[in-house]
């Protein structure tokens, strides 16, 4: 298609399976209240996320599709688009290759932004289609940062102290701009950990930990106590662990930060985990990487009326990302969805969010009492973390709602292990458990400059890889950023408990009976999971040793 054919916003979402009638007719009524336009209704409301609105235009005007929330724009590409012309088109210009610039545009049919990008640049462009958010927010942020560089700030701030330890200088500035060099650098969490001579701040990014700033030893504790005063921790107890929260603003993007310190050899060891901004938008099921497979048995599971869903995994496998998209799987126009959250990391306008407040007496377990005389139809609860919470998860199961939580276990069948080790009965178990989705992240290859891998028969059978899979290793392009690799992907493994399934549980068979009963029914492992990616290309065999084994 053309890209001056523009489909109406509405029709074209329609046509992708992504809204109905009935959404389209609500978000009309809604516009006429608010003024704003269809497009704006519509993902404000949750019903579509800016993403999937820029895959469709894509895919209708044929042009590739850029995912910002896992792509950097390079300094060379944004120092030839002036900011304010970059504003007005709601253009990201993403990196130079052999006399081309890359960027991404908000609205693909605006047929003057070849002659404008050319014009100022003097480079034919190419255009990639991004969410218009996403485009928005990221010029704010870019553009801010080549001014005011957090690595310069951070190096300015540090050099002072390494030549006076006693001179005083603004460690709230110096923490911020760590914490703004981590999120514009997709960070998930930020370590500060102390030597003999010298304190290290290392970035997890996409699963894997790189080294960021290195301060002398002395500059450390002045950090840490000025984090723990931000994040309401006793900055006199050193010997003892601590937990507190703070929030950090970069332009307009509230960011909440989770920070966990404690005692090692040399000082506190302090680590903060970074939570998605207030303002970003959750992914779509479509997004998560699943098999086929495993997206039609979980949608199947959502579908239930009532029973309980659990995601499991360990922390930073994407557990709640899954649950927003599961909860963005539902009917939100006739049901009533309500979550108790910690905190709430997506919001989500057409469902009834909570946020867990300790001090005031607000826990799951109390959310999930208070919710039962709301009349929900849909309940999340963040995490089951005790034997009270889980209880009271299984009786809103029983009594006829969709109950939606995460559980810290390895894989699938380990969740009934861990159930029953708080105190559930077989019985209770079988009533209630609907499925159980175990997780974790691989990074994504970059499909762009990912080198062609040949594996002799020895080592894809010591592996347990299939001799007719397409392996690929990773390369180096400006796309990715010379990593081979943009994003990550989930990889899982669903159990959906029939009613041979419960069953088997329901009478205390072993463990090994009752996966064995859900592999006859169609289920398989995280590790056979895995294969199929690494077979497909999609992943690497480095990934597949480092999370799997």
């Amino acid at each position: 298609m053309s890209q001056n054919a523009r489909m109406p916003m509405g029709q074209l979402l329609k046509e992708k399976g992504l809204i109905g009638d009935r959404e389209i007719e609500f978000v009309l009524h809604e516009q006429r209240a608010t003024g704003e336009r269809f497009g704006e209704a519509l993902t404000r409301l949750g019903f579509v996320t800016g993403t999937e609105v820029a895959q469709a235009m894509a895919e209708q005007t044929e042009l590739p599709f850029v995912d910002l929330r896992v792509y950097l724009p390079e300094k060379n590409a944004l120092s030839l688009v002036p900011y304010q012309l970059a504003s007005q088109k709601t253009i990201l210009p993403l990196w130079i290759e052999d006399g081309t610039i890359h960027v991404a545009v908000a609205d693909p049919y605006d047929s003057s932004l070849d002659h404008t990008i050319f014009r100022a640049t003097g480079l034919k462009p190419a255009l990639h289609v991004g969410s218009r958010d996403h485009i928005i927010k990221h010029i704010e942020w870019y553009y801010h940062l080549m001014e005011n560089p957090p690595e310069k700030i951070v190096e300015e701030i540090t050099g002072r102290l390494r030549i006076n330890p006693e001179i005083n200088v603004d460690l709230g500035k110096l923490v911020d701009s760590i914490l703004t060099d981590a999120v514009t650098k997709r960070a998930t969490d930020v370590h500060i950990i102390p030597s003999d001579k010298s304190s290290r701040v290392m970035f997890r990014v996409d699963g894997i930990i790189h080294a960021a700033h290195i301060f002398p030893i002395h500059v450390h504790n002045k950090i840490v106590t000025n984090i723990k005063v931000r994040s309401g921790m006793d900055i006199s107890e050193q010997r003892k662990p601590q937990d507190g929260r703070m929030s950090f603003e970069f332009i307009s993007d509230i960011f909440d930060v989770r920070v966990s310190t404690v005692r090692a050899n040399y000082g506190e060891s302090l680590v903060m985990r970074l939570l998605p901004s207030r303002g970003e938008s959750a992914f779509g099921i479509n997004d998560l990487g699943l098999e086929d497979d495993q997206l039609i048995a979980l949608r199947m599971l959502l579908q239930r009326p009532h029973g309980m869903l659990l995601v499991t995994g360990p922390t930073g496998s994407g557990k709640t990302t899954t649950l927003y998209a599961a909860l963005r799987e539902q009917d939100v126009i006739s049901k009533n969805i309500m979550t108790v959250e910690d905190p709430i990391e997506y919001e989500l306008l057409m469902i009834r969010q909570t946020q867990v407040n300790i001090k005031a007496g607000y826990t799951f377990a109390t959310a999930i009492k208070a919710f039962l005389r709301q009349d929900p139809d849909v309940i999340l609860v963040g995490e089951i973390r005790d034997k009270e919470t889980a209880l009271l998860a299984i009786r809103a199961a029983l009594t006829g709602h969709l109950l939606l939580s995460t559980l810290h276990t390895n894989d699938a069948i380990g969740t009934l292990a861990r159930l029953m080790d708080l105190g559930i009965s077989p019985y209770l178990l079988s009533s209630t458990l609907a499925g159980v989705v175990a997780q974790r992240l691989m990074r994504r290859l970059c499909l762009k400059c990912r080198q062609p891998l040949k594996l002799g028969k020895m080592e894809l059978m010591m592996l347990g890889l299939p001799e007719d899979g397409e392996y690929y290793s990773p390369g180096k392009c400006p796309e990715c950023r010379n990593t081979g690799y943009t994003g990550r992907l989930a990889v899982a493994e669903v159990m959906k408990f029939s009613n041979q399934v419960l069953k088997l549980i329901s009478q205390g068979a072993s463990l090994v009976d009752i996966e064995e009963q859900a592999r006859k029914e169609g289920f398989y492992s995280l590790k056979e999971a895995a294969i199929k990616k690494v077979a497909r290309g999609e992943t690497s065999i480095e990934e597949f040793r480092r999370l799997i084994g």
